[in-house]
C-alpha cells in the first residue's frame, strides 16, 4: 500500500513539476533581460 501511494506522489510531483517549469523558465529569462538592460542602459531596466 505505500509503494503504491508513493508512485502516485512521484507521479502527481512530475506531473505538477512540468506544468510550472515554463513558468519558471520564463519568469527567469525576464530576470536575466532585466539584468541586461540594467547594465548596459543604466536605470530600473524594463521593470
Amino acid at each position: 500500500m505505500q509503494r503504491t501511494g508513493l508512485a502516485i506522489l512521484a507521479v502527481f510531483l512530475v506531473l505538477t513539476t512540468s506544468a510550472c517549469a515554463p513558468l519558471l523558465i520564463g519568469g527567469a529569462a525576464v530576470a536575466v533581460a532585466d539584468e541586461a538592460v540594467e547594465q548596459n542602459q543604466g536605470g530600473d531596466g524594463l521593470f
